[in-house]
């Protein structure tokens, strides 16, 4: 059930990235089933958005039979489809960089674009930094990932969750357990008075519910290679020090699923962590 309600919401998600880059690139030439594949291979060409599901979506997507959206319709879909801003910037990201890849300069592209970023709510300031960014030969992955504490925050409390426990973390705990990764004594201490603290009236109603949000919410945002491993090692070390279970291991499992991160790669990655609780 849970892997079924993320599998959906990263394909909902992923087909409205690709929705934003087809509206702005459709300015520069007919559309076709290839120059839609050939929008969604230029995203696949950045080692931050690798997954092979994509591919599949792309030529799903090309293969739409139904009208498209048109208007106000298009962009109340892609709001609905893309609720936050890290998700509705790389959007506007992936579209900026679709448009520029052959000369550095949107053209015609360059209306649909300001159109894009203006019904996606973002501000100008947003619109030029990721602009800056993408001629610094960044990625708009990179650009648009959202600041550490949120992103820990939520494996911290997903970990919780598969313990049966229901918090929310303020920042000065994230950043204290984050910091404490590489102590185990420390971070076992520091574990044990966070779970003192919640123990009382922390036991949640429906922590299948909870926890499908939590990982729901991992899954959809936006992060770069290097920020995913660092949820993963998190993690890792977290687990081991509120008590490694079944429970907790297959919560892992799933997490390094989600943030598509290789089985092998993974282990060697987490071994260190491991051996040390």
């Amino acid at each position: 059930m849970i892997r079924t309600h993320i599998a959906e919401a990263c394909e909902a998600r992923d087909l409205a990235l690709l929705d934003a880059v087809v509206f702005v690139i459709r300015t520069q030439g007919p559309l076709t089933r290839a120059n839609h594949l050939e929008a969604w291979r230029g995203v696949l060409g950045d080692p931050e958005v690798i997954d092979p599901r994509r591919e599949l979506l792309a030529d799903r997507l090309a293969r739409r039979t139904a009208a498209p959206l048109e208007g106000d319709a298009f962009f109340a879909s892609l709001r609905v489809r893309l609720p936050d801003v890290p998700n509705r910037l790389l959007a506007y990201g992936l579209a900026l960089r679709a448009a520029t890849a052959h000369g550095g300069h949107p053209g015609p592209a360059q209306l649909p674009l300001a159109q894009l970023c203006r019904e996606l709510g973002l501000t100008q300031a947003q619109a030029r930094d990721m602009r800056l960014g993408i001629m610094d030969g960044m990625s708009p992955v990179a650009l648009a990932a959202e600041p550490a504490h949120p992103r820990h925050a939520r494996v911290l409390e997903a970990v919780l969750l598969a313990a049966g426990m229901e918090a929310h973390l303020t920042e000065a705990e994230t950043l204290a357990l984050e910091a404490s990764r590489e102590d185990t004594s420390f971070l076992q201490e520091l574990t044990g008075q966070l779970l003192r603290r919640i123990a009382f009236g922390s036991q949640v109603a429906s922590p299948l519910e909870a926890l499908c949000q939590r990982l729901t919410d991992i899954a959809l945002a936006p992060a770069t290679l290097a920020q995913r491993w660092g949820t993963l090692r998190l993690a890792y070390c977290f687990s081991h020090a509120v008590g490694h279970d079944l429970g907790q291991q297959l919560l892992l499992d799933l997490l390094q699923e989600l943030l598509h991160l290789g089985t092998v790669e993974a282990a060697r990655a987490t071994a260190r962590e491991s051996a040390r609780t």
